[in-house]
């Protein structure tokens, strides 16, 4: 058992709130508490999530074939964002009159990532303008397919494949699970991308320069500034990544702004632009208002 405390307020309870909200087969969340199966290096790892003291979490491994104490704990910080200095933002939202109110209403909710790039961009691309909750079903079509799990008690819990293994499936099977023609192209050469090491985490991570890897990324064929940005955020933690032209922060604008119609790119590019190096943050929290 491990207790990881944040940098900063953080709430499990928002954690489970938004947890609660998603059906991502990768997790699963049942009486207050998270289980997530992880593999490390090839040592796969059962985790159980609750709450722990006051702005931190408990980790309980149910299940181990090998992974360090350490690996654990490290993953836990990144998925959750518990480095993150959270008072920073918040200092900056209570200047700001759209995110003042969600500071006061969701105290200590933190992005939740996706640690391993390959998930963050078949998500990415499986999520473009389509329902969220459908995308979610054939993100679960996907990775049953490969079959990659892990059984505790009885119970099934999925691992996240490789990226080789998902553009290695044919093209008709993708098709099959309903995902378009289109979008079975642009998986398998972003998937082909990660293995090779093009679009590979490591790789994306020498950049500094928020434009220039938002520059290389988009210059891949299915990573448009959307996808890109969704990856900057949730993976990378570029903490000043807005997913450009995300119907949610558009709802959102109208909503807080109190807007008959839906703002202009260029009325959206001026608030958001205020953000700065907070724009990941104030896009989490303005999603909350709707």
């Amino acid at each position: 058992m491990m207790e990881i405390k944040a940098r900063g307020p953080y709430s499990f309870e928002e954690t489970l709130r938004y947890m609660k909200r998603q059906d991502d087969c990768l997790y699963t969340v049942k009486n207050d508490a998270v289980y997530k199966a992880e593999s490390f290096g090839g040592h796969k790892v059962l985790m159980k999530l609750t709450a722990g003291a006051e702005d931190s979490v408990q980790i309980e491994v149910l299940f181990n074939e090998g992974a360090s104490s350490e690996d654990i704990r490290d993953y836990c910080i990144e998925w959750l964002d518990l480095g993150y200095d959270l008072e920073s933002f918040y200092e900056f939202a209570c200047g700001d009159q759209r995110l003042g109110r969600m500071v006061e209403k969701r105290h200590g909710y933190r992005m939740v990532g996706k640690v391993d790039i390959t998930d963050a961009f078949l998500w990415a691309i499986l999520g473009q303008q389509i329902t969220m909750s459908f995308a979610y079903v054939l993100k679960r079509r996907v990775v049953e397919y490969c079959g990659h799990h892990l059984e505790y008690e009885g119970e099934r819990f999925l691992l996240m494949p490789p990226a080789a293994e998902i553009a290695a499936i044919h093209s008709d099977v993708l098709r099959e699970m309903q995902i378009s023609r289109r979008k079975t192209e642009y998986i398998q050469d972003v998937m082909k991308g990660v293995d090779a090491g093009e679009l590979s985490k490591a790789r994306l991570e020498t950049f500094e320069d928020y434009g220039e890897v938002l520059k290389y990324m988009t210059s891949y064929r299915g990573i448009g500034p959307w996808s890109a940005n969704t990856v900057l955020m949730r993976t990378l933690k570029f903490r000043n990544a807005v997913p450009v032209g995300d119907a949610g922060i558009k709802n959102a604008i109208r909503l807080v702004d109190g807007m008959d119609a839906a703002p202009s790119r260029a009325y959206i590019d001026q608030v958001t632009d205020q953000w700065g190096e907070f724009g990941m943050y104030a896009t989490l929290y303005m999603w909350e208002t709707l």
